[in-house]
């Protein structure tokens, strides 16, 4: 009798303390249910900690695809977004979407050396525009040689163009130097180098055929 009081009593007794072990585990899976949900609502709603906009490679209405599939199409667009009639302005949006975000842009001129990123140079441009200064803009090609290997080429692409001007005796050469590459899905233009034509620096032959 004795004997089987005492199993009682323990069987009791760990039974009680399986019961306490079971509502801790209970509760303290509650408590992990409700700080996860807790944590998960905080972060959907927590603003951009940096406060960037991702860059033109976002969806945009002036940035197309078919700019950037070929090496002939990305050379094009650039002519063309820089190229506006007079109470229009250059298409920023497209020119941005050609160009890896840093890409330098540089002027040669016989005064110096100007460079500028991309945002620099749409800056720089967009206020000449705005003050009067470019009331118009034409740009195109008219030769280009091409040198490339596997997914990388560099581009000798000699311009003719004209500011404020429709006549073409008063339109300027010179020559683009564009380094681009080929990721897998798209180009890129990676620098973008420039120099007008002067008298004392005229173009050779060889980039005019």
């Amino acid at each position: 009798m004795l004997h089987n009081f005492y199993i009682r009593q323990a069987i009791k007794i760990t039974l009680q303390r399986k019961n306490i072990i079971f509502f801790c585990l209970i509760i303290c899976s509650l408590l992990f249910s409700w700080g996860a949900k807790s944590d998960n609502g905080s972060r959907a709603i927590s603003p951009n900690p940096s406060g960037n906009i991702p860059h033109i490679e976002e969806s945009s209405p002036s940035a197309d695809q078919a700019d950037v599939s070929s090496m002939d199409a990305i050379i094009k667009a650039i002519y063309d977004s820089l190229s506006f009639h007079e109470k229009g302005e250059p298409n920023f949006n497209r020119f941005r979407f050609l160009f890896n975000p840093k890409a330098p842009l540089i002027r040669i001129t016989a005064e110096g050396v100007n460079v500028w990123d991309v945002e620099g140079f749409a800056s720089f441009f967009m206020g000449r525009v705005q003050r009067g200064e470019v009331k118009s803009f034409y740009e195109a090609e008219i030769s280009r040689k091409t040198d490339a290997f596997g997914s990388i080429a560099q581009i000798f692409s000699t311009y003719k163009k004209a500011i404020n001007t429709q006549n073409p005796e008063s339109f300027v050469r010179g020559i683009n130097n564009i380094q681009l590459y080929f990721d897998g899905q798209r180009w890129w233009i990676s620098s973008l180098l420039w120099e007008d034509e002067r008298i004392d620096n005229p173009i050779p032959q060889k980039y005019l055929r």
